[in-house]
């Protein structure tokens, strides 16, 4: 996807990369992220969930999560993205990492666990997206995403929400200069960086939602055993009974 690729060939750049410089680099930290944001050590006492599972990264980006999936011992992990500059990326660590939209998934309950973090309120429909990745898990498997939480839309200009779509317009209008500045203006007054406010504006679709609203979806699909953290945005999970 044409936003995305611009988005990574642009914007991983050493000079746009400020405060959050490493993020993407394939360390320990980014286990000791992963652990913290999913919470699967509470889930599975003995060890690591991940340790010895079939995973799946479904919209993996450069890898991050990936990296840390393959260090916690999973027996593999699938990763794939619609970008396919953020794939090169992942081929570093995963030569197995391919292209694929998560519009064309078809039901395949054959992971243990499954990470969409950051991605299905980048599709047209959330919702639907979420029962894509879904049926990708196991019974008594694990389905980890993250949303983005309505309560934080106040901060993104309109380019978050229900008006997302059309402030997408306008910014298609800039140039990749124009756009990096925006950004730039953006860190003045709100923090982060340019690659965070980059991600923020960029996509045609930024859907937001609640914690309720999430927690449902996870229940019409089958899933109990739901946690959750709101802040600051929607990380959640929960277990397939069936």
């Amino acid at each position: 996807m044409a936003d995305f690729d611009e988005q990574w060939s642009n914007i991983m750049k050493e000079e746009y990369i400020t405060r959050y410089k490493g993020q993407f680099d394939f360390t320990d930290k980014r286990v000791k992220e992963f652990l913290k944001m999913t919470d699967v050590k509470s889930w599975y006492q003995k060890d690591s969930l991940i340790k010895d599972k079939i995973c799946l990264d479904a919209g993996c980006g450069p890898g991050r999560w990936t990296y840390a999936m393959q260090r916690l011992g999973a027996a593999r992990v699938d990763s794939f993205d619609i970008s396919a500059e953020a794939i090169k990326r992942c081929k570093e660590i995963n030569p197995d990492a391919y292209v694929f939209d998560i519009w064309d998934l078809k039901p395949n309950p054959a992971y243990d666990f499954v990470l969409s973090w950051g991605v299905l309120h980048h599709t047209k429909d959330t919702r639907t997206a979420f029962s894509k990745v879904a049926s990708q898990v196991k019974k008594g498997g694990m389905l980890h995403v993250m949303i983005y939480n309505k309560v934080n839309d106040w901060a993104y200009d309109g380019y978050r929400g229900p008006t997302c779509v059309e402030k997408h317009k306008e910014w298609v209008k800039l140039s990749t200069e124009e756009k990096i500045k925006m950004c730039q203006e953006k860190v003045k007054t709100g923090g982060s960086d340019v690659h965070g406010w980059f991600d923020a504006f960029n996509p045609e679709f930024n859907w937001s939602h609640s914690t309720d609203e999430v927690k449902k979806w996870f229940e019409e699909e089958g899933f109990t055993n739901i946690k959750f953290k709101e802040k600051p945005n929607i990380n959640m999970n929960g277990i397939l009974q069936r």
